[in-house]
């Protein structure tokens, strides 16, 4: 395990500026807002912010305060960040980002989880790790990194670093390893908590075919969903069969990138923001673009979700493996939306398991680690303190 610091050269800063004030721009006839993508008034705004203004310097400085490590696993180098609580009593606790995120997504939760205000507050020790293709857990040297194999390899991680018993929590992508993190690494999980949402919900395209047990404002929003999964989906489908391709094409043009990213972060969002930035933050928004422009990330985060979108669901075939159960894990979920999801939302989550604790807030959405973060601070530590009680 070897300490790690993120170091992007000034002749790659001065690439991208140079990329920027290049930019080759489209002009559009027909103005339609952000109905079909990113408005181009928009993106040149947010262009000129990341060529002039934003300072790269400063986040890196900002990010590099805290401890980054590189280890190898099975041949593969991991990125992670690894922050000890000065409690003595800290719980270990993994965050595991998603898609188009990085390990930057949990910089606002940080301190209050490593370090509370209140004495009396449980405290964390964090393991932040880069999934395989993000971040700085580059390159990829093998195929199969799908998300049971990066389960075990989070697993492994703790373990190396002498957690024999930890928590887990993650949205997106992060919630589909912390869950089967529940069968891969059960003996050692504390518990796991998962964020969720709208669009997290949609894009699986799980609906039931019964649906004569909904209530009418149900269906409305369960019809919002299947006409998401119909309309909004195309950038997974593009990534999951076509990486090759997408990943050229955003490795070639920081515009493409931040475009290709800013999309998700509009749509993701709060609808009660305005912008993306309203809802994040430029700079913050603009620290994960740099990270995927400047690690190539747009090529290699796409080579990963089309190994997990093409996985198999192959729980073995032997009758002593069919025999085999993981203990239960103690689960939460907790969903940030709007008021008329809420009801849907817990019907449809259920349909995967019942979760030990279920939450719902009315702000925030896809990344509540950067809208939310106090509330997502709050749930995570009232989920893991009660299991905490409850074995005493």
């Amino acid at each position: 395990m070897q300490p790690f610091k993120i170091q992007i050269s000034a002749q790659e800063v001065d690439y991208l500026k140079q990329r920027l004030a290049n930019a080759r721009w489209t002009t559009p006839a027909i103005q339609n807002g952000w109905e079909k993508g990113v408005p181009v008034d928009y993106l040149k705004q947010a262009a000129d912010y990341w060529q002039h203004r934003f300072d790269w310097k400063q986040q890196e400085a900002h990010l590099n305060q805290y401890p980054h490590f590189i280890t190898e696993i099975e041949g593969q180098n991991i990125h992670y960040l690894h922050i000890r609580s000065a409690r003595a009593n800290a719980v270990p606790l993994m965050l595991i980002h998603g898609w188009p995120g990085s390990f930057a997504d949990f910089t606002r939760i940080i301190e209050p989880l490593t370090n509370p205000e209140d004495p009396e507050q449980i405290a964390f020790d964090l393991v932040i790790p880069s999934i395989p293709g993000f971040g700085f857990s580059v390159p990829v040297k093998v195929q199969g990194y799908n998300m049971f194999k990066i389960a075990t390899t989070f697993a492994t991680l703790m373990n190396r670093l002498g957690y024999e018993k930890f928590a887990v929590h993650g949205g997106d992508m992060g919630a589909g390893i912390a869950g089967i993190m529940s069968g891969v690494a059960a003996y050692n999980l504390i518990g796991t908590h998962i964020n969720s949402d709208f669009f997290a919900v949609a894009g699986l395209g799980m609906f039931p075919a019964d649906d004569s047990s909904f209530t009418d404002a149900e269906k409305a929003v369960l019809e919002r969903m299947k006409r998401y999964k119909k309309e909004g989906t195309a950038y997974l489908e593009i990534q999951a069969t076509r990486p090759d391709t997408i990943g050229i094409a955003l490795s070639d043009s920081p515009v493409g990138q931040l475009a290709w990213m800013v999309e998700k972060y509009k749509e993701w969002t709060d609808h009660d923001k305005d912008l993306p930035e309203d809802a994040i933050g430029m700079d913050l928004m603009l620290t994960n673009v740099s990270l995927y422009w400047f690690n190539q990330l747009g090529a290699s985060s796409a080579a990963i979700l089309s190994e997990n979108m093409s996985m198999a669901f192959d729980w073995g075939g032997t009758q002593e493996a069919s025999q085999w159960a993981p203990p239960k894990v103690p689960s939460a979920m907790a969903c940030f939306g709007k008021k008329e999801e809420e009801s849907l939302l817990k019907k449809l989550t259920s349909f995967m398991g019942e979760p030990d604790r279920w939450s719902f807030y009315e702000s925030g959405c896809h990344f509540p680690a950067m809208e939310v973060p106090d509330l997502l601070v709050e749930d995570i530590r009232q989920f893991f303190a009660a299991i905490l009680r409850s074995s005493i």
